[in-house]
């Protein structure tokens, strides 16, 4: 039996729930303990394990399960791939892998695992079958798994939130969808560390969106600009070139087309570091068809 995965699982739920060493600890030891768990240093006393595993939403069980089989990795490689799966918007895809690990025990015993399973099922039910309301569903049942066992929603609920809302989006339930993005904003706003500080970008870039469709234009572009601050404070260029083109998109609607323009080329440049030609390629053409319209 290897102890020493322990503490090597627990930093990976940890990570995986975005909860820094010091949140994981309160209440149950010090930053300290759980350093040395993680780095294998020291072996957790019973109680202290089962409430470590009670915070990161495990049974006590999987850990001593773990120590006698460290094939439990493959849970994170199956995480690794359906995202980046995601990433590309092949849903098919990652649909069949969320059929063949329904049964899984992995998944199944575990609720930070099964909550991804049944988030990322809702995603792809919406994309695949257009099916809003059991997309909802299986989206509200992820987040319900782990309400209960935080007083604030953790950074991966608060992404199950922003899909719920994106779902309204698309479905042109405007309204709801705002209430959620700016239920997301404030919960996020409320963690005390933020591990993943482009959960935000997407909030505000969705909720953006959400406003121009609303016509709020005035109110999309603040959103935006808030959005951009951010992406500055944290020296991020994730989500920058988009947020430049709404805002010119929301000044084209506004027929200023002189400054729809100027954030037009702005977006271009990140696009170009990013090496975007499909998106620089579709700029330009925006950028043209006002010029014209300038003449």
């Amino acid at each position: 039996m290897d102890f020493s995965l322990i503490g090597k699982e627990i930093k990976i739920l940890r990570s995986a729930l975005n909860l820094s060493q010091a949140e994981l600890s309160e209440g149950i030891c010090t930053q300290s303990q759980i350093s040395k768990i993680e780095k294998g240093e020291v072996y957790p006393l019973a109680n202290t394990l089962y409430y470590i595993a009670e915070r990161l939403g495990v049974d006590i069980n999987y850990f001593y399960d773990l120590a006698t089989n460290p094939q439990l990795s493959y849970v994170k490689e199956v995480f690794v791939q359906v995202r980046n799966l995601m990433n590309r918007s092949e849903f098919e895809e990652v649909y069949a892998i969320v059929e063949n690990e329904r049964k899984n025990p992995l998944f199944i015993n575990n609720r930070k695992n099964k909550q991804f399973l049944l988030s990322t099922e809702g995603i792809c039910i919406y994309h695949l079958k257009k099916d809003k309301k059991e997309a909802l569903r299986l989206l509200q049942n992820a987040l319900d798994l782990t309400k209960m066992t935080s007083k604030l929603l953790g950074e991966r609920e608060i992404e199950i939130l922003n899909s719920m809302a994106i779902v309204h989006f698309e479905t042109n339930n405007c309204e709801d969808a705002l209430i959620i993005f700016n239920r997301a904003i404030e919960s996020y706003m409320k963690l005390p560390y933020h591990q993943d500080p482009t959960i935000k970008t997407k909030i505000l870039y969705n909720k953006a969106k959400t406003l121009t469709r609303l016509k709020r234009l005035e109110e999309s572009n603040d959103t935006c600009i808030q959005a951009i601050k951010w992406c500055v404070k944290q020296n991020s260029l994730y989500g920058l070139g988009n947020l430049y083109y709404h805002i010119g998109y929301n000044y084209s609607l506004l027929q200023c087309n002189d400054i729809a323009i100027e954030y037009y080329n702005k977006s271009i440049h990140i696009f170009i570091i990013q090496e975007n030609k499909i998106f620089v390629k579709h700029i330009k053409e925006k950028i043209n068809e006002l010029s014209v319209l300038m003449e």
